[in-house]
């Protein structure tokens, strides 16, 4: 009889763990984007639209986070492994962050590397247009789209996303079949972590922004041309402070101390600029198998000791 107790106590904490799995897209997930609708175009701080369009026949995964969400920073590992099983498998990744600072966000991901694109309004979930289109209203989500962009899966669920993925890539269908192995966005040779190496080798702090203590980040906006090669740098956006406030500078009047912030960000801006020119050629982008001219923005982090 104690046996029978047992198996059946067993069999209700397996049946409770089983709902609560279920309970969570019953709950979180029934106003999401079904199956079958085309995805909204992405938005970056500027307003600027990233088309989905630009994933064309590949499939994508949208993971919609902030660094402020306990349950993202736990899926993140399992998001990452995800990511490096698919990325060579032709799945575009990008983040989706609804934080309200670049330099909390920058500072998690210098911490935790995300080695896919991040794209973010810094605002708030309630108030962002991508947490409306894709009717978010719980982190993580995550969306998984199909090689027409279109939705193939939302869940809050990671499982899930892992499931899909492994039933999708038995089918063979990740990828456009006429696209396999051709479509595929820019890459800095080596990938992301090279592109840091570059970044973190090439960077040097000017002199008097450093002096001044200006710090923080500039958004470099630039082509990828079908050679590879970099043009067209223009500085898309800066968000910058310094240490003009501090004891030693009370000597120095105003209008002395707008002239040292001009100068610093300026050489900061410049800085930015330079290095992106120095890079070298990229893997151009390819849509349906051509090579393709395409933007890219690149932030740049400039951070004092």
């Amino acid at each position: 009889m104690m046996r029978k107790l047992y198996v059946l106590a067993g069999m209700l904490m397996c049946m409770a763990s089983t709902m609560m799995a279920q309970d969570l897209d019953a709950k979180y997930a029934t106003d999401l984007l079904p199956v079958g609708t085309p995805a909204p175009d992405l938005i970056d701080p500027l307003g600027d639209k990233h088309p989905i369009a630009d994933f064309h026949g590949r499939c994508a995964v949208l993971d919609f986070f902030a660094t402020w969400c306990g349950d993202c920073r736990k899926d993140m590992p399992e998001m990452k492994k995800l990511y490096q099983k698919y990325d060579m498998e032709g799945v575009e990744f990008m983040g989706v962050s609804f934080d309200t600072s670049s330099d909390v966000l920058q500072n998690y991901m210098d911490k935790e590397p995300i080695p896919w694109r991040v794209v973010s309004e810094l605002k708030k979930m309630k108030e962002s247009q991508m947490a409306k289109d894709y009717h978010i209203q719980w982190i993580p989500t995550m969306y998984l789209l199909d090689t027409e962009g279109r939705v193939l899966l939302a869940t809050v669920e990671i499982d899930k996303l892992k499931a899909k993925l492994a039933e999708l890539k038995k089918a063979n269908q990740l990828v456009a079949p006429e696209l396999a192995g051709q479509d595929h966005a820019p890459q800095y040779p080596g990938g992301v972590q090279e592109l840091m190496k570059f970044l973190s080798n090439n960077i040097k702090y000017p002199v008097e922004a450093e002096h001044y203590g200006v710090e923080g980040r500039v958004l470099v906006s630039f082509f990828v041309g079908t050679d590879g090669m970099v043009f067209d740098m223009t500085v898309a956006k800066a968000e910058l402070k310094n240490r003009l406030s501090e004891k030693k500078f009370s000597k120095y009047s105003e209008m002395e101390k707008y002239a040292m912030r001009e100068q610093g960000e300026g050489q900061l801006k410049e800085e930015a600029l330079r290095v992106v020119g120095k890079m070298p050629k990229w893997v151009p982008a390819k849509r349906r198998g051509q090579p393709a001219r395409v933007k890219y923005s690149l932030p740049i982090t400039f951070k004092l000791k």
